[in-house]
């Protein structure tokens, strides 16, 4: 994304860093999308719920078809529900009650110490992302960009516009805490993308 006015702002909360950058990110790489029938249900609950406490003004901003499908859903309510995800299963995953803490703990870490964190916030971003969208159609020039600077000219796979909006992502944390941007790079290299192309050749 060209304007990063979200990385100077402080937030309270790493989560709330997390669904603005997720937000802007996704207003900024998908061009439209389809969800998942998990999450159009859990959309419909959210609905119901906070219509049932008097406030309508939800119905703006998320739209169904009459499947029950989401069909326009606002940036800043995908952004909410992904910080959200991010921060209960970091939590899980470092058996801590402060997402904040984790962050302060890397930030102040050894070199391992981040590495491992980028790698638990990839998969749960990715994996996040795969609960979330079914289909997902992105600006194809912005896609062919991060393919390049990520080593992944090569890869074609289905999910490749999840591992781009993961990376995305990613690479604003990594912005915003002080993680070197080379962890990032080796990260990548590293993980098995469909046994590195094997799958398309």
């Amino acid at each position: 994304m060209e304007n990063k006015e979200f990385l100077k702002k402080v937030y309270r909360h790493f989560a709330h860093f997390v669904a603005e950058a997720s937000a802007r990110e996704l207003e900024y790489f998908v061009l439209d999308s389809k969800f998942t029938s998990m999450f159009n249900y859990r959309m419909k609950r959210l609905v119901e719920e906070i219509r049932k406490e008097g406030k309508e003004t939800i119905g703006l901003s998320i739209l169904f078809n009459t499947e029950g499908e989401v069909v326009l859903i606002d940036a800043d309510i995908i952004g909410k529900f992904i910080g959200d995800n991010y921060n209960i299963t970091i939590q899980k995953y470092y058996k801590v009650d402060s997402l904040n803490r984790v962050v302060r703990e890397v930030v102040n870490g050894s070199e391992k110490t981040q590495r491992d964190f980028l790698a638990v916030s990839y998969s749960i971003l990715y994996n996040t992302f795969n609960e979330l969208y079914k289909e997902v159609k992105y600006r194809k020039e912005i896609g062919e960009r991060y393919k390049s600077i990520y080593f992944l000219s090569e890869y074609s796979g289905e999910d490749l516009p999840i591992v781009i909006t993961s990376l995305l992502i990613l690479e604003d944390i990594c912005k915003y805490i002080g993680v070197k941007q080379k962890y990032l790079l080796d990260y990548v290299k590293s993980i098995d993308l469909k046994k590195r192309y094997s799958q398309e050749s």
